[in-house]
């Protein structure tokens, strides 16, 4: 009986931690679906990146306009 409790604990933390090896969903599962799949992040990393990109020149815009605001006074 205390040798059965230890080795159930080991044998519930090794099934726990088998499962967390597959956390990161399901791999597409051929050459296609992968090249889809790097398409969609790629297109997602570039409205995230053109967003940025848009946010950036407007702050430009706000500093020159502060620049120029601040020459006069």
């Amino acid at each position: 009986m205390k040798t059965s409790v230890p080795t159930f604990v080991a044998l519930v933390a090794l099934l726990a931690l088998a499962v967390n090896l597959h956390s990161q969903g399901i791999q597409p599962r051929s050459p296609l679906d992968t090249l889809k799949a790097l398409k969609a992040k790629n297109t997602e990393l570039l409205e995230t990146q053109k967003a940025t990109l848009l946010k950036l020149d407007e702050m430009d815009k706000q500093a020159e306009q502060l620049r120029f605001f601040s020459k006069r006074s």
